[in-house]
């Protein structure tokens, strides 16, 4: 393993005639990693645009792409001769680091002390701008039933009609291409070119293990939103993703921190103090649980035929350019996005989507139990609550004949249903199928 002191921001740096940020980082001075950040030429940039104004945008991009290199190998010290962070900046950045790597330090058993320690040595720093941006939505999309909800209800939205684009980031994956076809949408796509050398680092044994993307891409968003002139972006987190995944040392570990309710208001505050107002991040979904999103995308059969929430569908598809068999059938996320589904759909459906009934795979009754809270840890995978699961395999009890129960829900009935009265079902039913009237952080012009 490569053993490092320190961790530099080198710098950054932005081409407007082709639209490409790049960003550099090292280990020592000596391993250096430049990423790249390519906005989409296809897509008319704002007429006022002003390279100062968007440089506040490009530093905190810059600080947010690094961690991908730092978990490399975890210093002590992180160090820029260049740029300035105040102490309130500092706290920020240290809280959600450590919030995006508990996960990760968790996997690689390292010890959260005496980390993520800055040594910012400049004394200027970028100031928030003032801006305005046009009155029209970003949506970003993958594949999942949450994302093309959200696109259901802003079409909807007397308010926008088609004044809302769609967003995707990293890679321009195959079904990206599938569900722009499907909804009649532009489609911004942000490409990220990750340095060559760290792959060369976790090659060489060095540590890794995945990290939250999501905060990474509310800042490109962000960038993103100024950039092309766009007032709000539309995510589609849900309540669900607020729950943490297990206890570990004194922290609370939270596979779906960035996408949480906690990370958004944080991230509005710091825009608004460090950035600039103007531009509304905020997730359209987080009055509600996964299990009633599940409910109002059934509603959307359009859709069967091309969506997938499985983590491994985007090298499936890639390699054979087809949307069959889109669902790997063996991870969290296709077991849990299959049971909540389960209670909306008949068996035609469920086969159409899925290819087979999960609930018959004996070997999936661990993977399960994980869901249920009944073994392990909560999955380390973007699913719900066993709650969740529990209401759902309750609820779809009645889709089987109970003399051929399937085994996971032959499963669910000896060991879970009969410690539930009817009287505690009843009250989660109403907890987890309800539309939460308080504004989560939606602005108004949605909920009406």
């Amino acid at each position: 393993m490569k053993k490092f002191n320190e961790f530099y921001f080198e710098d950054f740096a932005f081409n407007k005639d082709n639209l490409t940020a790049e960003f550099s980082y090292s280990f020592d001075k000596k391993y250096v990693f430049t990423e790249k950040i390519i906005f989409d030429k296809k897509i008319n940039i704002r007429d006022d645009f002003s390279d100062k104004k968007f440089q506040v945008f490009l530093f905190n991009i810059f600080i947010a792409l690094w961690i991908s290199y730092y978990k490399a190998y975890p210093t002590e010290k992180l160090v820029s001769e260049k740029y300035y962070l105040d102490e309130k900046q500092k706290e920020f950045w240290k809280k959600f680091y450590l919030n995006w790597l508990w996960e990760f330090l968790f996997r690689n058993k390292i010890k959260p002390d005496n980390l993520l320690n800055f040594d910012f040595r400049w004394e200027n720093n970028f100031k928030k701008q003032d801006y305005k941006v046009k009155n029209r939505v970003i949506i970003p999309i993958w594949w999942g039933k949450d994302s093309l909800v959200s696109v259901e209800e802003i079409k909807k939205n007397n308010n926008f009609k088609d004044d809302f684009i769609l967003a995707t980031f990293w890679k321009d994956y195959y079904i990206h291409r599938v569900c722009e076809e499907e909804i009649w949408a532009k489609r911004l796509f942000i490409e990220r070119k990750i340095s060559e050398k760290l792959f060369e680092l976790n090659k060489a044994w060095n540590y890794n293990w995945h990290v939250p993307i999501t905060w990474i891409i509310a800042f490109v968003l962000l960038a993103s939103s100024y950039l092309y002139d766009y007032k709000f972006i539309a995510l589609s987190n849900e309540k669900s993703a607020n729950f943490w995944n297990l206890k570990w040392e004194w922290i609370e570990v939270n596979h779906q921190y960035s996408k949480s309710l906690e990370f958004e208001l944080d991230f509005k505050n710091y825009q608004k103090n460090y950035i600039g107002e103007g531009i509304e991040y905020f997730s359209l979904l987080r009055n509600m649980y996964e299990v009633k999103i599940a409910e109002i995308f059934a509603k959307n059969k359009k859709y069967f035929d091309v969506f997938s929430s499985c983590n491994a569908n985007f090298k499936i598809l890639e390699e054979k350019q087809t949307l069959k068999n889109r669902w790997c059938n063996n991870c969290p996320k296709c077991a849990f996005v299959f049971s909540i589904l389960r209670p909306f759909l008949d068996k035609e459906e469920v086969i159409k989507i899925f290819w087979e009934d999960l609930y018959k795979r004996e070997d999936l009754l661990e993977l399960f139990k994980e869901l249920l809270w009944v073994s392990n840890h909560k999955p380390f995978e973007c699913v719900g609550t066993n709650e969740e699961v529990i209401i759902s395999m309750k609820k779809s009890l009645e889709k089987y004949n109970n003399k051929k129960l399937p085994v996971i829900l032959k499963y669910f009935l000896e060991n879970i249903d009969n410690k539930i009265s009817e009287k505690e079902y009843k009250k989660l039913e109403e907890k987890l199928y309800k539309i939460y009237e308080k504004n989560h952080n939606i602005p108004e012009i949605f909920l009406k």
